[in-house]
């Protein structure tokens, strides 16, 4: 749940809360379309990566805070994990002439796909979705970054420290983010991570 500002932003790069809300499309075509649109109004463009599982496109919105757009590649053709991994994922150029090129169809069946957080300590941040929430870790960067999930998807939760490390949390009358909202868990909770966030539970 996102929190409506009562200073509008900026929202602060040095503090823990919300890195970015992604944004999945069912189709290659739809992704290529949202690209076309991004390119037409102007919007703030910040990058293009493929992530061997997954294509994307990141953006900020007025309030700095970030926004992906991506789409998943089938299953069947990730890469196959690195040892001590469950997943393999990777941070490579994406060709956006080829995703233009198939922009097909309009935004019907776009979901968020996974939230990413900006953390204080990531290794704290995953005994707490893991033992906590009970998703997998999926793979990561030691203290760096980790990517957690269920149902062996290759995330629905992201948590970095590149900028927050040791971070006080992003202030609740700013923009951001006031609660993380999983559904399908079988259980209704309410719980809070290290860094004083709200997950909500529901079954």
């Amino acid at each position: 749940m996102l929190r409506a500002s009562e200073r509008p932003g900026p929202a602060p790069r040095l503090a823990t809360g919300l890195f970015h809300t992604a944004f999945v499309y069912p189709t290659r075509g739809q992704l290529g379309a949202a690209l076309l649109r991004v390119a037409a109004e102007h919007a703030t463009f910040t990058g293009a990566s493929d992530h061997l599982v997954s294509e994307a496109l990141y953006l900020d919105d007025p309030d700095a805070l970030g926004i992906e757009l991506y789409r998943d590649r089938p299953r069947d053709t990730w890469p196959a994990p690195e040892p001590g991994e469950k997943v393999r994922m990777d941070t490579l150029p994406l060709d956006l002439q080829a995703l233009a090129a198939q922009a097909e169809g309009d935004s019907s069946g776009v979901r968020i796909g996974h939230v990413h957080l900006k953390v204080a300590d990531v290794d704290k941040a995953v005994r707490f979705w893991t033992g906590g929430v009970g998703l997998e870790l999926m793979t990561g960067w030691a203290g760096q970054a980790a990517f957690l999930a269920a149902d062996g998807y290759h995330h629905h939760i992201g948590v970095n420290a590149w900028s927050s490390r040791g971070a006080e949390p992003e202030p609740p009358e700013g923009p951001g983010i006031d609660a993380v909202v999983l559904g399908g868990t079988g259980s209704a909770a309410e719980l809070r991570t290290p860094d004083g966030l709200r997950v909500v539970l529901e079954p």
